[in-house]
């Protein structure tokens, strides 16, 4: 007789209840429980929702723990409204913004769920409200692809005036820089406008 119950069918019904618990908490308004629940099934590439600069950030002793969590609760205070973003404890995270508690220091970029942030990392401020994110491996899909993974929005032209050798187009810059160098981020616009290299002025 054909054995029925082989690991494949536990494995089946396991899948069932797992998709009924998250559609279960989507819906009755858990946002805790969408995060954590959300968390594991995050692609490798970051494509952020949103991008903002953070004017306050309410955070008693948060830290990031060794699995690349965060370990407490946080609530961002976003422009231009004022509006509270919470990050729930567990939620992953990378932070390389110093000055936490200074009014308007750190920007955030983040991934959502609905009104959930799945994924987040807080970077620091440079001038102008423009952030300083890594290199770009390339253009496709409306979206600049950069070395550590994020995949965020560029201005149709970018300006590589700040580089010694900007190239006839954007694709020979980057045959000639490689990931020698940086890009510029304006909040504002919501997008890459310009790359600066090693040993060049400060923009």
């Amino acid at each position: 007789m054909r054995q029925l119950l082989t690991w494949r069918f536990f494995a089946a019904i396991g899948s069932v209840v797992g998709l009924a618990v998250f559609v279960n908490a989507a819906f009755s308004g858990d946002d805790r429980a969408v995060a954590e629940l959300a968390a594991p099934f995050v692609a490798d590439e970051r494509r952020p929702e949103l991008i903002s600069l953070v004017l306050e950030i309410e955070a008693p002793f948060f830290a990031i723990s060794d699995s690349g969590q965060a370990t407490t609760d946080l609530v961002l205070t976003l422009p231009p409204d004022n509006r509270a973003v919470r990050i729930f404890a567990g939620t992953p995270g990378e932070v390389s913004c110093t000055e936490l508690t200074t009014f308007g220091r750190c920007a955030v970029l983040a991934e959502l769920l609905g009104d959930t942030v799945t994924w987040f990392a807080l970077t620091p401020m440079a001038e102008s409200f423009r952030i300083e994110l890594p290199a770009i491996v390339e253009l496709d899909g409306g979206l600049a692809h950069l070395t550590n993974g994020w995949a965020v929005p560029y201005a149709p032209i970018i300006d590589r005036s700040r580089c010694g050798h900007p190239g006839e187009s954007f694709g020979e810059f980057l045959r000639t820089v490689g990931q020698s160098h940086r890009t510029l981020f304006d909040l504002g616009d919501g997008e890459i406008f310009a790359v600066i290299c090693p040993n060049d002025p400060a923009p």
